[in-house]
């Protein structure tokens, strides 16, 4: 994959856009005052964090090569609702007879995988268009740009101003909340590498 883009998580992509785009921010979240560009920013960093915590790249759907070894007749892919296999390639040679799940395993009906590291390429579409995880990258993003970075709140007299945060005593920066974190839970790649 030339002027491919390497993931933190071992595999590559043509391109790695973020989760929510500025665009989509402002139908699911109107009303937002900030830029397009500071939005766009906004929405990257939120799409790393989600991405970090997850394990791999989650949204959108995208065609991955992952190169590196399997263990025994299984492969591991890190990834989750892997949708179609397109090529499996074990020490150079194309291989067609194996079995694969949406959970990223693949297993192979004959044979055994070497024990060789980068011996195996398997190019797989993997990701999510599921809207309850664009909700969440949108509702992060849109805490972030309503919070006012370090300021929790003013009192002049008896007037008490409360501004909006992202977390208890955190005001500004991405910042994924316990809820966050438990609706992300199910998109979670569970795998010790």
């Amino acid at each position: 994959m030339p002027d491919s883009v390497i993931t933190p998580w071992g595999y590559s992509v043509d391109a790695l856009p973020p989760i929510v785009d500025a665009d989509t921010l402002d139908k699911l979240c109107p009303g937002l005052s900030s830029s397009y560009d500071t939005k766009s920013a906004v929405l990257e960093a939120v799409s790393a964090a989600v991405r970090n915590y997850c394990g791999w790249h989650v949204s959108p759907s995208l065609e991955c090569t992952f190169t590196g070894s399997g263990e025994g007749d299984l492969l591991m892919l890190p990834s989750m609702r892997v949708t179609a296999i397109t090529s499996l390639t074990v020490g150079g040679v194309a291989v067609t007879d194996y079995q694969w799940t949406g959970a990223g395993m693949v297993r192979l009906n004959s044979g055994l995988f070497p024990d060789a590291w980068r011996s195996v390429v398997c190019v797989y579409t993997a990701g999510t268009e599921d809207a309850a995880v664009m909700q969440i990258v949108a509702q992060i993003a849109a805490n972030h740009l309503a919070a006012a970075p370090g300021v929790a709140s003013e009192r002049a007299g008896d007037v008490s101003i409360t501004y909006n945060s992202t977390g208890s005593g955190i005001t500004g920066g991405i910042s994924l909340l316990p809820r966050d974190y438990a609706l992300l839970f199910p998109y979670v790649l569970h795998r010790a590498w």
